[in-house]
Parts: structure tokens; sequence; C-alpha cells
């Protein structure tokens, strides 16, 4: 049987049952294992063998039920530690503080990350470390907008995490280049390496063997004119570029899957919406805490403008 004891019980499992089905006094117990009196009585009287749980029978909190939600959707949903959930948090919930979210998370058993997620994050490798100026670029679709579709055009900065994104209603080579040069004209730094799928709207790779060929595709030829070296992953290894697919994840839960959209202006303005929120408000563990506007700033003396439509 798997003991689970109290840090200061004087008893384990094998003496308690023993107590129990004792015909010996209390007080002879209680000489013969060396406890007090009390223990040798509660564990001659009480059914199970287990401690009892130290947690009051009601717990005094002022978070109420959609607010416990609230924190625990941020724990369950996207892995967030006590601290990113106080900061996610702290303007939905008055009186919020990072110990009151830790003691929302240990009441329903979520104080630990799972095993299987904790081990999956030590295998992934670490980014080489780089300056600002590395770009991951792609391509998501939208849903469909009264029977028309259009493609979002992504990308985000390795460093300083400022994300940049374009509409487009095709997701062509030429569409590809135009995006590039749209990039460069809205980050205010060089830009020196840029990492993309091997998606026609970006290169040549994807193409059959029958259809090869030796023409520079027009992305690459905007990366020649600003001495950008382009970089494509390893064909079927998505996870390569998984800075800008997690920035396209969020895309997808913030906008898409939150509002019903009328057409392409109010695809546009909602799209716009959470850039300008992302990279002005949304403050970030892994540019301690800072958002990605403070970052650029504080660190490299750079600012970026919000867009508008």
């Amino acid at each position: 049987m798997l003991q689970k004891l109290h840090k200061n019980a004087k008893t384990n499992y094998s003496i308690r049952k023993e107590i129990k089905e004792s015909d010996l006094s209390v007080s002879a117990l209680a000489e013969k294992f060396n406890i007090s009196w009390l223990t040798a009585k509660k564990w001659k009287e009480r059914m199970s063998l287990e401690d009892k749980s130290s947690r009051p029978d009601k717990i005094r909190t002022t978070l109420s039920e959609k607010e416990e939600d609230l924190i625990l959707f941020e724990r369950k949903k996207f892995k967030k530690t006590v601290d990113e959930i106080y900061l996610t948090l702290e303007k939905d919930i008055p009186n919020l503080y990072p110990q009151k979210v830790y003691r929302c998370v240990r009441r329903y058993g979520l104080s630990s990350l799972p095993e299987e997620f904790v081990l999956a994050e030590r295998k992934i490798r670490k980014f080489r470390k780089y300056t600002i100026g590395y770009l991951h670029i792609d391509t998501l679709f939208s849903p469909k907008i009264a029977k028309k579709r259009y493609y979002i055009f992504t990308a985000i900065d390795r460093v300083s995490k400022v994300g940049f994104l374009w509409i487009s209603t095709r997701k062509t080579k030429e569409m590809g280049a135009r995006f590039l040069r749209k990039v460069l004209r809205f980050y205010p730094y060089a830009i020196h390496y840029i990492l993309t799928d091997n998606g026609f709207e970006f290169s040549y790779k994807a193409l059959p063997k029958g259809k090869k060929t030796k023409k520079v595709h027009p992305f690459d030829v905007v990366c020649q004119e600003n001495k950008i070296e382009h970089r494509t992953i390893k064909f079927k290894h998505p996870w390569t570029n998984g800075m800008v697919e997690r920035f396209n994840g969020k895309i997808k839960s913030k906008v898409f899957k939150r509002y019903l959209l009328a057409d392409r202006q109010d695809l546009e303005t909602k799209l716009l919406e959470y850039l300008n929120r992302y990279n002005f408000e949304v403050r970030l563990k892994q540019i301690d805490y800072m958002t990605p506007a403070d970052y650029l700033k504080n660190k490299f003396n750079k600012s970026i403008q919000p867009i508008v439509c």
C-alpha cells in the first residue's frame, strides 16, 4: 500500500492498524508506541488509516466562479505560469495578485504542469542567439467571409517579438514579394535573416522535378536587393518555424474564433486591433514581461507606430 503521511506524523499505516485492532487501553497503546494519549485515542476511534486533509471545510476567497474559470482556462489552455496569468488577467479581475492566482490553481490540482508537457518543453531546442532583424514569416487563411477566402501574411521578429500582418485576396509569389516590401517599411531596423516555409509564395523549392526553374523568385529578388539571407525550413518540418506558427495560432483564437466577420473591412479592422494590442499591450515572459514595443524601445532604442486601417 502506498503511504501518504503528514510530514510530522508519529505513526505509519501499520502502527495505526495495530492500534485500531488492539484490545489494549488508550493509555497502554500510547506508552507502547511512545505517542501521546490523544494520538492513540484518535487512531483507535478513526475509521480510516489515512491523514485527513488540513484544508478548511469552507474556502474563503474573493474570486467568483467566473473569475476562477478564467484563471483555470489560462492555465489549462496555454500552460501559463502564475505570473503570466496574473499579467494577463490583472485588468479583468479586481484586486488580483500572484498569490491569489497560485491558491486558485492549487485548489484545483494545477499547481504543477502535467509531466508530459514539462518533458516536451525540455526537448525543445533553444534558438541560437541573434540580435533584432531575424524574421519568421508565414501565411494563414481566414474563414470564408461572404463566400470569399482571404489570406493573411504574418511576420514576427525572433528577438523583439514585434509582429506584423497584411491581408491579401491571393497567395501568389507577387503577393509574397509585395508583403516583404511592406515588412521592410514597417520594421525600424535592418532585416538580416528571414525564415519561411517552402510555399510557392516564398520559394520555388517545392516545384516538382519536371518544373524546376533557375529563375530567381520575386521574394528572393527583394531579399537580394536588401542584402537579406532567406532561409527555408526542411520539408514537412513546420515546427522549425514554430514562432510564427504560434503567432498565427494567437490570431486564430483571438480573432477568427471570437468574432463573426461581416466583410473584408471588418476582418482588417479586427486583425489590426489585435496586432496593435499585441505589440503595445501584451507583456511576454520571453522579453522580461515587457510588451514588444517597450522591449524594442528599452533594449534597442527603436520605436514602432500603431497601424491604422
